[in-house]
């Protein structure tokens, strides 16, 4: 090809190649030695300390899996003598990588087997005179040899040191909970574990309750909120920060020696260095893309709180690493070393084998130190303090001399005060009395209750509240009318970042405080009367005015000088409130779906449920998922009953108004939030969020049990009662807003069965039975046309116990999934009836047992890899796979499908102005990756054109196991053009004197394109598209295309066509919208052909590579680049169906389409700074500038060309939170005017 024979483009590749490596070269200094971050100074290096006040001391050595060797023998000695010393007030922590290469192997192996025993018990002798913990945690090597040479370490571990504890975390879960003393809490997870490939892992969760990483993302935060006024210690195998070869700094030895040492590579090295740290091709570096999730989501969690001390392995160095608000140890030179980089003002970092100790101070400090081998002798590297004692700014007062009531307001008048033109947009919501002074009594803490003593905050995701204990250790919450908008975007909407101070003082929070006076701040007060009346279970909230005082103690800075709710809080230390009903016992939702699925002897009272669920919708509360519930237990007999007691009832009564915000709270993500009317307008989207729990719990209930429990609702509650309820509100506030609230309670009261019989309906069309992790048995019987009964049994030892049965009618019921969870289950189906309920029966863990005599509409999922027993008939379905997710029961799995829209816009000077619309419609069923199928369509109007143009996709992900199959259309009108100058690298551009539509062409076009697409989990897709096409192009006089010879005839005429193409493509970025380091590649091969005239055929090959690369450690100056090559390999192609150059996506400063022929390449450089940050603005905003500059060519089989074409420019760009990026660009050629772009994102 005539690209690879240019000498002016094998000399901008050879310049290219010198550039990355010299690049890459200086911006990696990692070395062997210690290294110190620029404000680090001496007296960091060697520090006394004062063994006397250490409270806690933690011994951290990873990696030490080669512990056979001689090396690492001797550094492990030296620990040892230090251990040897140590008090019980100690832990020793092994950090993973225990047993190198591959784990623990099994009897199959005697010789490795031997050798791992070896290498743990080199580690495991170093507790030989040690008083204090010993505790291992696995690392990615420990998983090479699956979850049971997991479990065969653990027990070699755990009988050696004769401690169940002293392998974390047990169970083959992620995380366990170990508390050290009053002051600190040990954090163990299994990094490994949300890394790996489940679906490789058939037996994965099946002895842990964590069976998702989302559900493993909530744990962690519950524990991190829970021991909040306690140091931290995070102890897991892969760092979330690392400055050495895993963080993508490489050594100069590295830089030569890429492939372990074997072969010298220079400048090829530093290649494969760069594209290994862009790509995060390898799964244990921070750049993979799971990596990525596992540490963004993990820092976002912990990056408020400076309570929390990272501590770590894998790369094999010592590192202290104090970044983004948190401080990352790594320990991982136990028995390898590899150079490091101390990158942060305040880093250290050394390339040699070593271990670090962690000590806690009574005080609250905590003091990091690092320890070499030296000649065989101990050698203090560096000693820090990380952590310091909690200062308590609050200044004591004598007294706490404060008036019996106060009057205080929300907000303030400033607050609420609103423009008309707000108004009409976002309505006036219940905003005037967030602002209304109220008279409220004021509480002082060391009275209220007996006397409350305030324990820790709050982790609601809105509300600022904090928790308190009296003196019989009940617990009370205190609770801030006025919410938290910063606290909500952290936790709702940006899980993967830490954002809740970026968004102080900004358009977005003054938004969201005045979205919450949606809801009226003081109709929770009513509520409990209501529930009282109906036998449900409720709190007690009472109003306060609650100041600053000396019983607040450090919680003053955060808390006091504002109105409050004060209630009980449901949990176990509150059985004895008669309006929890006095239990048993009080549980959260989790475990209590723990013991629901544990032993059929556990129940929900569905009664109590529905009842509790329809009081939900009488008043509007739509925020009722499964941490707004707690659970009184009950002894009923031989049976363990659940009832409700639900929890913040801040979103009843909500009204959301408003010209704009009404048509918002349409979108599906807010189409749940319903407006309190007197009328229920949408009973199934008001139900949303409880849906998938009405889903799990009403399973033997009935539509008569729903309409009866409506009935005694409307029989118990009386409009007196609902009259009297509201006199609990400040008198200041019962005015003719709470009159309309009664009143449409009323109104919705009367026809309270109606709105329960919709929504059994509801819940009726998609029915999920899940069994117990005993032996069950599940009975299918088509004894009647059209309906199709279930019976559930219990198979025990002494014989089958029928727990319920069940009728379903194919008019209301089109799904049902039964899931047999753990042990060995048996399904039926029988019958000779036909039903159009299409059966899913999903068996779980063990043996299982299928006898289908009735197939039709009957599928089967269970683990490929699992032996079960299967006598079916022939229509029955059996899909048997080890995908996960399939197997997997979630109760929260079951969603609604949704339909959303959203504007979109656009300029460039060939396309002019283009506005359009974005519509997608999802459909969730049983299998979702995310969702079981997308439907999208796009329509743009193009107004420099008058064209117009219509996309359609679809995906169906999981349809064809690993495969995604997808279908494309396109369409456009006549009036749509793209541009055509000629063919050749020489062509002119005569626009200035004939005008930008001379070379503008008109065309009509459909496309339609099946595929079938394997998204891999690293960023990878391979597909496989067939293609058909039809062109039409017209003839427009007085232009270009209307010179007599410029193109064939025969174009003017309807063309159609046909062909294929494989494609394989990667992508990996660390921000999507505004990336600082990753990687893109692409490949694709075609052959389309005219099908009308099957010799005018032709193959294409195109390609493209592209990286961005940060030049400093903070990530402000990038360096992006993209290449791209493509070329078709005879002449049989039409113009417009060229190679092409010009516009966004190459040559910038030149037009769409400018250069056509057979073969292109081109290069486009950016360097891209950012400036500074807005902060009160609409929303957080990062702005900058950048600089670009773009080569390229094209050759034509019958031209003979040397040129290269160019142009230069620069542009701005603002940024949004790392989410949404808008840019203006200005690029010119020598040859032609400048060009102006104006759009989102980046085009590489």
């Amino acid at each position: 090809m005539k690209l690879f024979l240019d000498n002016h483009f094998i000399a901008k590749i050879k310049t290219q190649i010198v550039s990355f490596s010299l690049l890459f070269l200086i911006c990696s200094c990692a070395t062997n030695h210690t290294q110190f971050g620029k404000n680090i100074t001496t007296d960091d290096v060697e520090n006394a300390t004062d063994t006397i006040k250490i409270a806690h001391t933690f011994y951290l050595v990873g990696d030490a899996g080669n512990a056979d060797e001689e090396k690492p023998q001797q550094t492990l000695e030296l620990l040892h003598q230090k251990l040897k010393k140590a008090n019980k007030r100690s832990t020793l922590i092994f950090l993973g990588d225990n047993i190198y290469p591959k784990g623990f192997p099994s009897d199959n192996h005697p010789l490795d087997k031997t050798l791992a025993e070896t290498k743990l018990t080199n580690q495991l002798k170093l507790t030989e005179g040690f008083k204090g913990k010993t505790i291992f945690i696995p690392g990615n090597h420990d998983w090479y040899s699956g979850i049971k040479g997991l479990e065969r370490q653990a027990d070699f571990v755990t009988k050696y040191l004769n401690d169940k504890k002293s392998f974390l975390p047990r169970k083959s879960c992620p995380i366990e909970e170990v508390k050290i003393d009053s002051t600190a809490c040990l954090v163990t997870i299994d990094s490994e574990w949300f890394l790996e490939n489940w679906n490789n892992h058939p037996t994965i969760n099946d002895n842990c309750d964590i069976k998702t990483r989302e559900y493993f993302f909530d744990e962690l935060e519950s524990i991190l909120n829970k021991n909040q006024e306690k140091t931290i210690i995070l102890a897991l195998h892969h760092p979330l920060m690392s400055n050495g070869t895993h963080g993508g700094q490489f050594s100069l030895e590295k830089q030569l020696f890429p492939l372990e040492n074997k072969i010298p590579l220079p400048i090829i090295g530093s290649l494969i260095n760069f594209i290994r740290k862009t790509s995060g091709i390898s799964p244990q570096d921070i750049q993979n893309k799971q990596y990525t999730i596992y540490s963004k989501r993990i820092k976002a969690l912990i990056q408020g709180q400076k309570n929390v001390i990272v501590v770590s392995g894998h790369d094999h160095n010592l590192q202290f690493i104090n970044n983004e608000n948190i401080n990352q140890i790594i320990s991982g030179a136990g028995s390898k070393y590899e150079a490091a980089k101390a990158v942060n003002p305040y880093d250290f970092s050394y390339g040699g084998n070593g271990y670090a100790t962690l000590a806690l101070f009574k005080s609250g400090d905590a003091k990091v130190a690092f320890f070499g081998n030296e000649n065989n002798k101990e050698k203090l590297l560096f000693e820090r303090e990380i952590i310091k004692a909690k200062e308590i700014n609050w200044i004591k007062k004598g007294t706490n001399d404060f008036p019996s009531t106060t009057t205080a307001s929300i907000y303030s008048k400033e607050m609420t005060r609103k423009s008309f033109f707000h108004k009409f947009l976002f309505g006036n919501h219940y905003r005037k009395y967030y602002s209304l002074p109220i008279e409220a009594k004021t509480a002082t803490l060391d009275t209220l209750m007996g006397g409350l003593k305030p324990i820790r905050e709050g982790g609601g995701h809105q509300s600022i509240s904090l928790r308190m204990m009296d003196s019989k250790k009940r617990e009370y919450v205190m609770r801030a009318l006025k919410k938290s908008a910063t606290q909500f975007l952290q936790s709702v909407a940006f899980k993967d970042q830490y954002v809740a101070n970026d968004f102080e003082d900004t358009y977005v929070e003054g938004f969201l405080l005045d979205f919450y006076t949606t809801s009226h701040p003081y109709t929770p007060f009513a509520v409990g009367d209501m529930a009282d009346k109906l036998g449900l279970a409720h709190t007690n909230p009472v109003l306060y005015y609650i100041p600053k005082q000396n019983a607040l103690k450090e919680f003053n800075s955060n808390f006091g000088d504002a109105l409050y709710m004060v209630e009980e809080r449901p949990t176990d230390n509150q059985k004895d409130a008669r309006s929890f009903g006095k239990p048993n016992d009080i549980i959260g939702t989790d475990d209590m779906m723990k013991n629901f699925h544990k032993d059929e002897k556990y129940v929900v009272d569905e009664k109590e449920y529905m009842k509790a669920r329809l009081f939900d919708m009488l008043i509007g509360d739509w925020d009722r998922h499964a941490d707004q519930w707690r659970w009184g237990e009950y002894n009923e007999g031989d049976k363990i009953v659940y009832k409700p007691i639900p929890r913040d009832r801040d979103q009843a009564f909500a009204k959301y108004d408003g010209t704009l915000l009404s048509l918002l709270m349409n979108i599906p993500a807010l189409r749940h939030m319903r407006t309190f009317k007197k009328e229920i307008d949408n009973v199934k989207w008001l139900n949303r969020e409880p849906y998938p729990l009405d889903l799990a719990f009403v399973r033997i209930s009935d539509k008569n049990d729903w309409i009866t429990q409506a009935k005694y609702i409307q029989e118990h509650l009386s409009d007196n009662d609902i009259d009297q309820a509201f006199k609990n509100l400040p008198k200041e506030v019962q005015d003719e807003t709470i009159e309309d609230i009664k009143q449409k309670l009323k109104s919705r009261k009367k026809e309270l069965q109606k709105y329960a019989a919709i929504y059994s309906d509801v819940l009726a069309h998609t029915v999920i039975i899940a069994g117990t992790d005993k032996k069950d048995k599940f009975v299918l019987n088509h004894n009647s046309k059209n309906s199709l009964e279930l019976k559930v049994y219990r198979i025990k030892k002494e014989g089958e116990e029928l727990l319920y049965t069940k009728v379903y009618n194919d008019k209301i019921t089109k799904n049902l999934w039964i899931y047999g969870l753990d042990d060995d289950d048996i399904y039926e189906v029988n019958g000779k009836y036909k039903s159009n309920i299409l059966i899913r029966l999903i068996g779980g863990q063990n043996n299982d047992l299928y006898t289908i005599d009735n197939g039709r509409k009957v599928k089967i999922y269970d683990f490929k890899s699992k032996i079960n027993t299967y006598n079916l008939d022939k229509k029955a379905q059996t899909v048997l796979t080890d995908d996960y997710d399939v197997n997997l029961y979630n109760f929260e799995k079951p969603k609604y499908n949704v339909i959303s829209g959203l504007p979109t816009a656009g300029y460039n000077p060939d396309d002019g102005v283009k506005l359009g619309i974005n519509l997608n419609y999802t459909v969730n069923n049983f299998k979702q990756n995310p969702y079981t199928q997308k439907h999208v369509l796009n329509g743009f109007y193009y107004f420099a054109t008058s064209g117009f143009e219509l996309d359609y996709t679809a995906h169906f992900p999981g349809l064809l196991g690993n495969w995604v199959i997808d279908a494309e259309a396109k369409f456009t009108t006549p009036n749509f053009a793209i541009n055509y100058f000629g063919y050749g690298n020489k062509t002119t551009n005569n626009d200035q004197d004939l005008g930008m539509d001379y070379n503008r062409v008109r065309i009509q076009k459909l496309r339609v394109a099946p595929a079938v697409r394997h998204v891999g989990r690293y960023g990878s897709e391979l597909s496989f598209q067939a293609v058909f096409e039809q062109m039409k192009v017209e003839d427009t006089n007085g232009r270009f295309i209307d010179v007599p010879g410029i193109v064939n005839p025969e174009i003017f005429e309807n063309q159609q066509y046909g062909g294929a193409t494989i494609k394989y493509s990667f992508k990996n970025v660390d921000f999507v919208s505004k990336p600082t380091l990753g990687m893109g590649f692409m490949i694709s091969g075609s052959w389309l052909t005219n099908l009308n005239d099957t010799k005018q055929n032709f193959p294409t090959i195109e390609s493209n590579l592209s990286f961005v690369h940060k030049i400093d450690s903070q990530g402000k100056f990038i360096f992006a680049t993209m290449f791209k090559t493509k070329a078709i390999l005879n002449d049989n192609y039409e113009f417009y169906q060229g190679v092409t150059l010009g516009g966004d996506k190459d040559l910038r400063g030149y037009r769409n389409e400018r250069f056509l022929g057979n073969t292109s390449f081109s290069q486009s450089t950016d360097l891209r700074y950012s400036i500074g940050r807005i902060r009160k603005s609409i929303i957080p905003l990062t702005y900058g500038i950048l600089a670009g500059f773009d080569y390229g060519r094209i050759w034509l089989n019958a031209e003979d060309s040397k040129k290269w074409h160019n142009d230069f420019g620069g542009g701005i760009w603002i940024n949004g939170i790392n989410v949404i990026t808008a840019r203006v660009s200005y690029f010119k050629s020598p040859d032609e005017i400048g060009r102006v772009v104006i759009g989102a994102a980046y085009s590489f």
